[in-house]
């Protein structure tokens, strides 16, 4: 029988050999309103002395008033919710990215379940039937952090205690493709093998570093051809334009003998050359897309040439490799290609482009490769 305690402080209830605890809790219905309500939880044959103890747990979590114990939103609402609030705030990438993992992994698994249902346990069980499925542990890595953006914000608004995905065991990386860089006799056969347009993109790519959405976005007015500079500023994904991937990526990049000659030649023959026009743009000024350039050029030319397709991930590489054996100091290098982990962060406005950034763009630029120079023709059409 119930044992009466004082209105608030719950009760122990004897059933059989073995005990039950009852009491009240802050509780988040679907429709986000807030209300107490009664709870029951069937202990088992334990010591009254233990039930009794974890009554006091219970009741002590309930009082402490950072949060209800339980929310009966679902999942797929607060996913709605975070999609429509927070998601916004993130980069253009990372958003399609992240919204395509919603929808098509964590979605479909906890959409249903009431956030309180969510807890470490499932979480770990989801990442061994992904692994089950066989994904690579690099796309469970990115599902996973999507997840714990989801759960984390769901903490913030009041749906969980903590972040059940925190403290997950996920499989370890490894690389799948091996990542490769072009050597210099490849750069040079490469660029030998591209008309114009794509020869000035390759090669600029491979004598500054720069991501393709900086690349892509580049304007005419951020190029000082007389300075042998270009100013980043920009990033396109999909046609709409934004700041670089980081706060560091806004930065001066110091161009050598061979760059500013590339973009020389290429500014002889392009249609567009305003200040505000794009360096490489389609024939109606709008950016071009860089998996195009890949699939119309860059991998034929590979496959003719009987090497692996490069992408310009593998042409940003190649620029970090180079360097690197060049000996150019790691710390230049990650500020010339605008890595996050720069403590200072360029100001192209205002910070002069000192000796040593000079020096490693000469170094990658003019001791590497000669960029091959063709007859001035007319620029390839892109659409």
């Amino acid at each position: 029988m119930a044992r009466k305690r004082d209105y608030g402080s719950g009760c122990l209830i004897q059933r059989g050999r073995g005990w039950a605890i009852r009491w009240r809790e802050l509780e988040i219905a679907p429709d986000g309103s807030r209300k107490m309500v009664n709870r029951c939880e069937a202990l088992g044959q334990i010591s009254k002395r233990e039930a009794s103890d974890m009554l006091a747990q219970r009741l002590a979590a309930s009082a402490q008033g950072d949060g209800p114990m339980r929310s009966r939103v679902r999942f797929e609402a607060v996913a709605a919710e975070w999609e429509r609030t927070v998601l916004p705030m993130y980069k253009k990438s990372t958003q399609k990215n992240h919204r395509h993992i919603t929808k098509r992994h964590l979605v479909p698994r906890f959409g249903a379940m009431a956030m309180a249902e969510i807890g470490a346990q499932e979480v770990q069980a989801y990442i061994a039937h992904l692994v089950g499925e066989e994904y690579a542990p690099k796309t469970i890595d990115h599902i996973h952090d999507v997840l714990s953006a989801i759960l984390r914000t769901a903490v913030k608004w009041g749906h969980l205690k903590d972040n059940p995905a925190r403290h997950a065991d996920l499989p370890t990386l490894r690389t799948v493709k091996p990542k490769w860089a072009l050597t210099p006799s490849q750069a040079k056969a490469l660029l030998e093998a591209l008309g114009p347009l794509a020869r000035t993109m390759v090669g600029l790519a491979l004598l500054t570093g720069l991501r393709r959405g900086e690349l892509f976005a580049l304007r005419w007015k951020a190029v000082d051809l007389v300075e042998c500079q270009l100013a980043v500023e920009e990033a396109v994904y999909e046609g709409a334009f934004g700041t670089p991937k980081t706060e560091a990526g806004v930065r001066a990049i110091p161009l050598s003998d061979g760059a500013t000659q590339l973009l020389g030649d290429w500014r002889n023959l392009a249609k567009k050359t305003g200040p505000d026009d794009l360096v490489f743009s389609t024939w109606s000024g709008k950016p071009i897309s860089p998996n195009n350039v890949l699939r119309r050029w860059v991998f034929p030319a590979c496959e003719v040439l009987g090497m692996p397709r490069a992408t310009w991930l593998t042409f940003r590489r190649t620029y970090s490799s180079w360097a690197h054996e060049k000996g150019v100091p790691g710390k230049v290098v990650a500020e010339l290609m605008g890595h996050a982990k720069v403590d200072t962060t360029l100001n192209v406005y205002t910070q002069v482009i000192d000796g040593s950034k000079r020096a490693a763009a000469a170094q990658v630029g003019n001791g590497l490769f000669a960029i091959v120079r063709r007859p001035a023709g007319t620029a390839e059409p892109i659409h």
